[in-house]
């Protein structure tokens, strides 16, 4: 009869250390970052007309097909004089009075900017590829990249013309790396390496016209700025200017990534804005094999999905509180404030269901035990 009951016990016991696998998300959100569920592309149009010649459009056509292959970017290539009723028709008043072709690169949010793709005294196939090559690749963007993948996330600090206020604003990042260092030893799931500090300095800034563009910023910057990235080169959270960036808030847009994805935050935000860039097979399958799962596979983009769709976000990449291009100085996120020394709410909840659990265990067990003895003592 004891053997009856000890097993009983050791199975509740099972149970019980089994309740936090059962009840944990199995995405964190850097993971969900990695998962492309085609939302909110960035579109290339170029614009050609009538006396466009048909070796220009041609040559338009197949650099194009090849080029974006693995980017979030879609190309239209439009006929100005036979399509015109196409929606990006709305975007020719921003460009220069030139001969076609013409181009423009416009954000998930609307924004536009001008794609030079032809230059005097240059055969146009190679202005088109160098163009091509600009939108697609840049230094910092292959860096961030890179990054990404094999850490926790990026902090990317845009320096301004002032070299000491750079300095303060890039020690404090470094700060709030170290924090996050000592938070991800707490958190529900391992990640190996922390977050890191990329800078782009002002010389640099020419070669960056994309990613500056991408974050709304003027190619000409003055003052330092910051933003965060993570999962497949995503913005989380708003971007930082000169005194937005201090630790706590750098902490607090961090903290998130480490969550569960079905935390008590609203997430519906997260998934946010992706860099212009190309993810390649190499990457995938370096991503895959680090994650340990596919973020390609079609299960768990479903999964994925249903996640995100649990709430609504009014802007991509930023949270609903930012949409106005406020900076809230506590980063409430909608209700949810990250603690900075226990910020992994659901560690807490697995560990009073598990007492709470082992508790009602030994409860019944005893009585169990008791009701067991008592018939032993009538007989």
């Amino acid at each position: 009869m004891m053997i009856y009951y000890r097993l009983i016990f050791f199975t509740c016991l099972w149970i019980c250390f089994q309740s936090q696998s059962a009840l944990a998300c199995r995405y964190n959100v850097r993971e969900t970052g990695f998962v492309d569920l085609g939302y909110e592309p960035y579109y290339f149009y170029v614009f050609v007309n009538k006396d466009t010649p048909e070796e220009i459009t041609s040559t338009i056509t197949k650099i194009s097909s090849v080029a974006f292959i693995d980017c979030n970017i879609q190309v239209g290539i439009i006929n100005i004089d036979l399509q015109k009723d196409h929606s990006s028709l709305q975007y020719l008043s921003q460009l220069p009075k030139q001969s076609s072709p013409m181009a423009i690169l416009v954000s998930p949010d609307g924004r536009v900017i001008v794609i030079p793709v032809q230059k005097d005294n240059e055969p146009f196939e190679k202005s088109f590829r160098t163009a091509i090559s600009n939108i697609i690749f840049s230094p910092i963007r292959e860096e961030i990249v890179n990054d990404v993948i094999k850490t926790y996330g990026v902090i990317l600090m845009i320096e301004g013309e002032n070299s000491q206020e750079n300095e303060k604003y890039k020690k404090v990042a470094l700060s709030a790396i170290e924090n996050i260092k000592y938070q991800m030893k707490t958190m529900v799931k391992y990640i190996e390496k922390p977050p890191v500090l990329i800078s782009i300095k002002p010389e640099d800034l020419s070669d960056e016209k994309i990613l500056i563009w991408s974050l709304g910023l003027e190619e000409h910057m003055t003052k330092p700025c910051a933003a965060v990235f993570y999962g497949r080169a995503r913005w989380i959270g708003p971007l930082m200017k000169t005194e937005e960036i201090n630790e706590t808030n750098l902490i607090k847009i961090l903290s998130i990534i480490g969550l569960d994805c079905e935390c008590e935050l609203d997430i519906s935000w997260v998934g946010g804005t992706l860099l212009p860039v190309k993810w390649d097979q190499k990457r995938q399958a370096q991503t895959a094999s680090l994650l340990g799962f596919d973020p390609e596979n079609p299960y768990v983009k479903l999964e994925v999905n249903r996640i995100l769709k649990m709430g609504s976000s009014s802007y991509p990449g930023v949270p609903v509180m930012f949409a106005d291009s406020t900076m809230k100085s506590d980063l409430d996120y909608d209700g949810y404030i990250v603690d900075d020394n226990k910020p992994y709410l659901k560690v807490k909840l697995y560990i009073i269901l598990g007492f709470v659990t082992i508790i009602i265990i030994i409860i019944v067990w005893t009585y169990i035990f008791l009701l067991h003895k008592r018939r032993i003592n009538k007989n």
